[in-house]
């Protein structure tokens, strides 16, 4: 099993010539479960889901339907560098 997980979000608000998604890259062994990502996010993009890594920890997780505002307000909170953002390319 791998121990980095990336993660889809639909980017909003949708801006002309930025992606339409967002991608939140968590690595499970630096989760320590702490859920500052979660309560910092704005728009409830992410939630505690029921995987656990290897520490036991539970790991954030993309709430289905939900949108991002690619913010990075998630990384910039983590004390252990666990999760980052990043777009995809833009294709004309």
């Amino acid at each position: 099993m791998s121990n980095h997980i990336v993660m889809k979000a639909r980017r909003k608000p949708a801006k002309q010539g930025l992606p339409e998604f967002v991608e939140l890259h968590l690595n499970r062994d630096r989760c320590k479960g702490c859920r500052y990502c979660v309560e910092i996010c704005a728009r409830k993009t992410l939630a505690i889901g029921d995987e656990m890594n290897a520490k036991g920890h539970l790991l954030p997780m993309v709430v289905e339907g939900a949108d991002c505002a690619a913010c990075g307000l998630c990384a910039m909170i983590c004390p252990d560098f666990a999760i980052w953002l990043s777009t995809e390319e833009y294709e004309e």
